[in-house]
């Protein structure tokens, strides 16, 4: 299966992401709550290795928090899975932050759980916000802000 990503030097590696999608993709085209939570589960667990040729990181990234968001929504197995439109997220990059796409796929869930207003659904972010452990990197979001927002979106909830 060939994905519509850009193949560059130091990208992901092709086969890992391949058959990372093509769950995930199964999942969205089920009409299985179990099968879209265990790739929900998946994404958000998944460490994507770097190979010398593989897909580029970005366009990978995005389609992760896409999909994530597509997940926490209520799909029906006639409507094909539709990108969200995600707004940038307004936190500084920090030396040593949080992995900015762990924090990018964990709100991409949370507001689409905001948006979607079903109880289930906050519940489930709810749970998910608390539950997260989010590493730090040498490069990512800088860590006060990302907390401050993170209680923000549990008020919210």
């Amino acid at each position: 299966m060939a994905l519509p990503f850009v193949v560059t030097l130091r990208g992901y590696d092709m086969g890992q992401v391949e058959s990372l999608f093509a769950e995930v993709d199964g999942a969205l085209a089920a009409d299985s709550a179990v099968l879209r939570a265990a790739a929900r589960d998946a994404l958000r667990a998944t460490t994507l290795r770097r190979r010398i040729r593989g897909y580029a990181p970005r366009d990978v990234d995005a389609a992760i928090a896409q999909r994530l968001a597509a997940l926490a929504l209520p799909g029906t197995r006639s409507q094909p899975a539709r990108p969200v439109a995600t707004t940038p997220l307004p936190f500084v990059v920090a030396l040593r932050g949080y992995d900015m796409r762990q924090v990018e796929s964990l709100f991409a869930e949370v507001d689409g759980a905001l948006a979607a207003d079903s109880t289930v659904l906050r519940a489930a972010a709810r749970d998910a916000l608390r539950a997260a452990t989010l590493r730090r990197r040498l490069r990512g979001y800088e860590v006060q802000q990302v907390d401050a927002a993170i209680d923000e979106r549990l008020r919210a909830l």
